[in-house]
This record gives C-alpha cells, structure tokens and sequence, in this order.
C-alpha cells in the first residue's frame, strides 16, 4: 500500500441481508474524534468531493489478500450524503466471505475503517489542543471491515503520523516549545 495511507475506524452496525449484501457508514463527517494525545480531527462534509470512487476495495482488516468487493467489479457501492460517505457491497460466496458474514452477525465484527490520502488539511489550535481538519482527501483506497474499532462511538481515529507531518506542513502556526512538547509525549524525543 501506498506509505501516505492514513487510516481511521469506527464502529458500525451493519446491515446483513439474506443475499450476503451489507451495507453501512465507514465515514462520519463533522464530527469530532475523541482527544488523541492533544489533538483530534473533524473530517468535513466536502472532502470527498470530486474524490474518484470507481476503484475501491472493501477489505478485511486492512488486509490486501481479504478482498470482499470492489466498485469496479460492481460488487460495492459507495454513496455519500451530509452525514458521511456509506457503503453497500455483495460478499462473496467464499470461506472469507462466509466467515465475515457469521462475524457480523455475531457482533464479533463490528468496525469500520477506511484507508486514503490527504490532499489538503487545516490545522487550528484550541487551548491545549490541536484540531486537524480534513479538507480534501486525495484518494479513497479502500474501506476495511475490522474486529478492533478505534472507539465505542461513531469518531474517527486519528494516526500519530498525521500529527507528525503538523511540523512540516504548519510548523509556523506552532510555537517552537509547543512542538517539542507534543513530539516529547509521543516519543519523537
């Protein structure tokens, strides 16, 4: 996968028909992750806008060997409205398939993740905290179902990466002391 992948996870409820068809959300718009170490992140309600959705995976944990469906083989659909971007997709008639589908049933498997670059963020500082806002997401990559949701509710988990790359994209809207605390908390240091 591509090294400016990011990820992030929520938990779903989705719905399993008969036909091996689910659907659910595997993106939250406006809302606000949990704190993450001192700062959280709000993808906006554009950033998907003009994002190419033809070519996407829907995965397994991430993992490239556990395809489920794929929207160019017309085997996932993705949609988006002023919520989030949502999802509908035909698992295979295969053990993985199968066992995912017994997964979600069971509630053993109850998250939803998705992989994609950033093609624009913005990043304000509030208090002791930093906020990272999604502008536009680059490319969607895939959208993963996993057993390990980042949290209980519908927020986005953020990667300490993404605080990473706050030095080199907006290192002048930090305070060289606030930088080198932020780092410290998360072993940069």
């Amino acid at each position: 996968m591509n090294k400016e992948m990011e990820t992030r996870s929520l938990e779903i409820n989705p719905t399993i028909n008969d036909d091996n068809e689910i659907e659910g959300t595997a993106v939250v718009f406006n809302q606000r992750s949990e704190d993450l170490g001192g700062f959280d992140e709000i993808i906006e309600p554009t950033a998907l806008d003009g994002v190419d959705t033809s070519d996407v995976v829907l995965l397994y944990n991430h993992q490239s060997g556990n395809v489920l469906a794929r929207s160019s083989a017309n085997t996932l659909s993705i949609f988006t409205d002023e919520q989030g971007v949502h999802f509908r997709a035909k698992l295979p008639n295969t053990t993985l398939g199968n066992d995912v589908k017994e997964n979600l049933k069971n509630g053993n498997v109850r998250g939803m993740s998705f992989g994609f670059t950033i093609a624009e963020r913005e990043w304000e500082k509030r208090g002791d905290n930093f906020t990272q806002h999604i502008k536009r997401i680059g490319r969607l990559l895939e959208l993963s179902l996993t057993p390990f949701p980042a949290y209980e509710s519908t927020d986005v988990q953020m990667s300490a990466r993404s605080l990473c790359d706050l030095k080199s994209s907006d290192k002048e809207m930090l305070l060289e002391k606030e930088w080198f605390s932020i780092q410290k908390e998360f072993g940069g240091i």
